[in-house]
């Protein structure tokens, strides 16, 4: 940690760099305690070492429980004087006694305040969340930073995101984002319009700016209007459909539901495994709760028959139920519904031209899923599909706008 408080309650905070003659004068100084369990703290510097402040004796105490790298250190400190320098209200280390936690850093904003966790290690899901909402109840909204360097990125718009790192993510559904920053380098980035395809892989834009130049105010990203991945997209899922069943568990239930259908994956119908708005609240790949909504709903309705919102909400339920579908859990979110995807996809049949709607809840089966009998026509319709359907899709009208 970089703040202690001394005897008579008078903050410290320590200086980016202590000369090595200085340390010893700093520790005879006063003595330092924790704001958060009042035990006795000790610094440690040196010429590898960020100097810091730590517990003397092994200790309970929750502000000392995970270790901070010198990364860490260096991160909340360079991000603290970023919005000092801008004339904000900020506290670093400030402890709040009311949940008895201690935030990186705490930030006033308007009328709001943030809690600003720069987080460089993996801790546990349910410690994230405990944390989140312990900042929730008293009314300050939790802004978590990955660290930078964490980040795997596969190709220009491809990246690999974890369970972990997911939790990060905020903004709504229909503007999804994730916060990175590297203090080596001092930028701020950001993911956005994060689009998934399996449960790691996910499409996405990044953009990078020095704290130097990037004030605050316009740190957050402007909402996209339109939908970039669709070429990538595309790939991607003619990549599933050829070579998923290779690494397929053998009791995997999708691919033996396909097998019971008749269906292979390289003939699945192009209609699933279309981008909507939404599916990040999925956790299941698209193309596979797509693929079930067509073998549960889809695969046996005629033209001119009725579908029901209700029975596919059922459906989807009792798929879940037994594990089948997963969802994401996404605490920072706008919250949404689970089953806001399925609207979505039955919005974007709608406006393909597949279903009509006679009334709320009600749709009328007006084009029927085409199921390729081989591999090399199902490559001419996903061609003829993208070619009729593709403006339509990258001007965001499914996938991003409001």
């Amino acid at each position: 940690m970089l703040t202690a408080i001394n005897k008579d309650g008078t903050w410290i905070t320590l200086p980016e760099k202590i000369p090595a003659n200085m340390i010893d004068d700093w520790r005879k100084s006063a003595d330092y305690y924790c704001p958060c369990c009042k035990m006795e703290l000790t610094i440690k510097a040196g010429s590898v070492r960020v100097p810091h402040f730590a517990h003397k004796n092994s200790s309970s105490c929750r502000a000392s429980s995970e270790p901070e790298s010198a990364y860490h250190l260096m991160g909340k400190r360079k991000m603290f004087q970023w919005f000092l320098s801008h004339g904000y209200h900020v506290d670093l280390e400030a402890y709040l006694p009311e949940i008895k936690k201690r935030t990186d850093i705490l930030v006033r904003i308007g009328g709001n305040r943030y809690a600003i966790e720069f987080q460089c290690s993996v801790i546990p899901e349910a410690e994230f969340m405990e944390r989140s909402r312990a900042y929730q109840s008293i009314g300050i909204k939790p802004i978590w930073i990955l660290a930078a360097k964490s980040l795997k990125r596969k190709s220009f718009y491809e990246f690999s995101i974890s369970r972990f790192q997911w939790l990060f993510v905020t903004g709504s559904c229909h503007h999804p984002f994730l916060w990175m920053y590297c203090p080596e380098t001092d930028h701020l980035s950001v993911l956005k319009n994060l689009t998934p395809f399996t449960p790691r892989t996910v499409f996405a834009e990044l953009t990078t700016a020095s704290l130097k130049l990037l004030p605050p105010s316009r740190a957050v990203p402007q909402n996209c209007l339109r939908f970039p991945f669709l070429p990538v997209w595309r790939y991607k899922r003619n990549g599933w459909s050829l070579h998923r069943v290779k690494t397929a568990r053998r009791c995997d239930p999708v691919f033996e539901a396909l097998y019971l259908h008749h269906i292979s994956p390289a003939t699945l119908p192009i209609e699933v495994g279309v981008p909507v708005r939404g599916m990040l609240l999925i956790e299941t790949a698209s193309i596979e709760w797509q693929a079930w909504l067509y073998m549960d709903v889809f695969q046996e309705k005629r033209t001119g028959e009725k579908i029901y919102m209700a029975d596919i909400i059922r459906i989807f339920r009792k798929r879940s139920k037994k594990g089948e579908i997963k969802f994401r859990p996404l605490p920072l979110l706008h919250e949404k519904t689970i089953e806001y995807p399925l609207d979505q996809y039955i919005m974007l049949l709608e406006q393909l031209g597949y279903l009509t709607k006679l009334e709320e809840g009600v749709f009328k089966v007006e084009k029927e899923f085409t199921l390729p009998f081989t591999s090399d026509q199902a490559q001419i319709l996903e061609k003829d599909f993208y070619d009729k359907h593709k403006l339509m899709m990258e001007k965001g009208n499914i996938q991003y706008n409001q």
